[in-house]
């Protein structure tokens, strides 16, 4: 009885052997004939020109322009004042860990130097035109040297003229305008 499952253990390992190189003899002579098309390195007459393009745009679509926009975020960060006044800061002395919901901490045994409020504004300029918004968020500077922020929702970006900016729409209800 053992001498059969022996044999029919060494058959199957044999079977086994020959589909696998037989697979892979048949993968070789099947992709010697395929064909490549190289879409990088296209001939550069078939590659329509600004002209061609250019008539395609639909007589109805509006005249489009190009314009630059400038992205800005401004915050404030605590660090040791001795790297401020040696001018020895680094990228991960001002760097903020942002923290979602709060749950990589057991928020009542996390030792930290100092927790303050803090604010950022996000401004977008384009054009002659400045969009910003703000968000206030709370940094805890732990232990270890990282510095962690929880972040409140952002307000709705104030896309008006300066002169108008004075009102309180877009201020959070605490602050005085």
């Amino acid at each position: 009885m053992k001498g059969i499952v022996k044999v029919k253990m060494v058959l199957t390992v044999f079977s086994m052997i020959y589909i696998f190189f037989a697979g892979i003899e048949g993968f070789k002579w099947e992709t010697a004939y395929a064909q490549h098309t190289d879409v990088f390195n296209l001939y550069q007459d078939k590659v329509p020109g600004k002209e061609e393009r250019m008539r395609d745009i639909k007589p109805d679509a509006p005249e489009a322009e190009w314009i630059e926009v400038e992205d800005n975020y401004k915050y404030e960060v605590s660090v040791e004042k001795g790297k401020f006044e040696a001018k020895e800061l680094t990228m991960a002395d001002i760097e903020l860990w942002e923290i979602t919901d709060k749950s990589p901490f057991e928020w009542h045994q996390v030792d930290y130097y100092l927790e303050g409020e803090i604010r950022e504004t996000h401004t977008r300029t384009f054009g002659k035109q400045k969009c910003d918004r703000l968000r206030k968020g709370t940094l805890f500077w732990l232990k270890d040297g990282k510095k962690c922020v929880y972040w409140t929702k952002w307000t709705t970006w104030d896309c008006r003229p300066e002169g108008e900016r004075d009102t309180a729409t877009y201020i959070y209800p605490d602050d005085k305008p």
